[in-house]
């Protein structure tokens, strides 16, 4: 093979996860009717898959005492040893603000959270017993409150800038609601910059040749 063969080779493998990325559609976590049962499963840290990423959920108190996920037809929640609680994440301040339960979703890789969906949220009644939360990773937090998107029982939120492998959606004020589900896409590894690196270099080499 001559050598601008081997050089085309190399910038095609190099190029190859690139492209692939490129093509690859956002990955949906749905947990609202998909599959879940009428009453609440419980399990410490169970795991979903969408594509090639995989996510990891795990449940606490507003302690930071970590408690059971709680599974059923309408999302995620959180759920203590109480026969008493529903299952929801709870936050019982009256006066708002105070945090309460809180999930963290945890990937095998960075990703971009660009939506997060919940069930059971509610704007209230002229602002009276509206649903409040936060979303978060590292330093950057979101401050969930009223929406008017409509998507009843689902309410959507779009997200901007919420890059990383860890988040955490906690309930704030006086709060009941389930984490319904994700909208999340892969961001590409350090190596795979480099390999595109690569393969940019061996198709300017391959150009400089020809033009010899």
């Amino acid at each position: 093979m001559s050598f601008v063969k081997h050089v085309m080779a190399a910038a095609f493998i190099a190029s190859a996860p690139v492209a692939a990325y490129a093509t690859t559609p956002a990955s949906t976590f749905n947990f609202y009717l998909d599959g879940g049962s009428l009453l609440d499963q419980v399990s410490t840290s169970p795991s979903y898959v969408s594509g090639n990423l995989q996510l990891v959920v795990r449940a606490f108190d507003a302690s930071g005492k970590q408690i059971s996920v709680a599974s059923n037809f309408t999302g995620l929640g959180a759920r203590t040893s109480s026969i008493l609680d529903s299952g929801d994440l709870n936050a019982g301040s009256l006066f708002g603000g105070a945090p309460g339960d809180y999930l963290t979703l945890t990937f095998n890789q960075t990703v971009n959270v660009t939506g997060i969906r919940l069930s059971g949220w509610s704007n209230g009644l002229l602002g009276i017993g509206a649903e409040s939360g936060s979303f978060s990773t590292g330093t950057k937090s979101f401050t969930l409150g009223s929406t008017n998107d409509g998507a009843s029982p689902l309410t959507t939120f779009a997200l901007t800038g919420f890059s990383g492998t860890v988040f955490k959606l906690q309930a704030t004020g006086k709060s009941d609601f389930r984490l319904g589900g994700l909208n999340v896409t892969a961001v590409p590894e350090p190596g795979t910059y480099a390999l595109m690196a690569l393969g940019l270099a061996a198709v300017g080499v391959v150009a400089r040749r020809r033009q010899r």
